[in-house]
């Protein structure tokens, strides 16, 4: 007699709960400054490896001139992680 061990589909997360398992927190000061931009405050002269973090991360785009816009991705981070 032969079972069928097949694999059974666990019940997909919530996309929120995804999101959160598999996106790295921002330090203290890399939040603030994402903050800080979403508010339309200009972060282009802040220490480089703060805006480089938050572009390399997603959470902000670098355009032209080195203006710096916060995107969907950083939004939502804001939304879900600011106090």
């Amino acid at each position: 007699m032969t079972q069928n061990h097949a694999l059974k589909p666990l019940p997909a997360a919530d996309s929120t709960d995804k999101v959160a398992l598999f996106t790295p927190r921002l330090t203290r000061e890399q939040l603030e400054c994402l903050g800080r931009c979403a508010k339309g405050i200009s972060i282009r002269f802040e220490r480089s490896e703060l805006v480089d973090a938050l572009v390399a991360g997603g959470y902000a785009e670098q355009g032209v001139a080195g203006v710096v816009t916060v995107t969907a991705k950083g939004l939502e981070y804001l939304r879900t992680h600011a106090s």
